[in-house]
């Protein structure tokens, strides 16, 4: 009979750690979802990320960042500058 107190004490411990462990998976599972949820924190993310990535880039080789920015630069001249001649001969 005391082999029996034995097996339940065992089961009992064993669901208990069944139980931690699902509720240390159920707090992981939920602090994923809290995490993808947080769009401003997602945003900050990203940024950082991009500014990581660009301050790279611009380390590794700062030639090819300057001129796709003079580039976009020009782009933007360019098209505010149609955007201008358009609106004056319409006048």
């Amino acid at each position: 009979m005391t082999g029996d107190g034995s097996d339940k004490d065992r089961q009992l411990s064993e669901i208990r750690s069944d139980i931690e462990q699902t509720r240390q998976r159920l707090a992981a599972t939920l602090d994923a979802i809290e995490d993808r949820l947080d769009v401003p924190k997602q945003a900050r993310r990203l940024i950082a990320d991009g500014r990581a990535t660009f301050d790279e880039l611009r380390r590794d080789n700062p030639a090819l960042v300057y001129g796709v920015l003079g580039g976009t630069a020009a782009v933007v001249a360019g098209l505010g500058a149609l955007i201008i001649r358009g609106a004056t001969r319409r006048g």
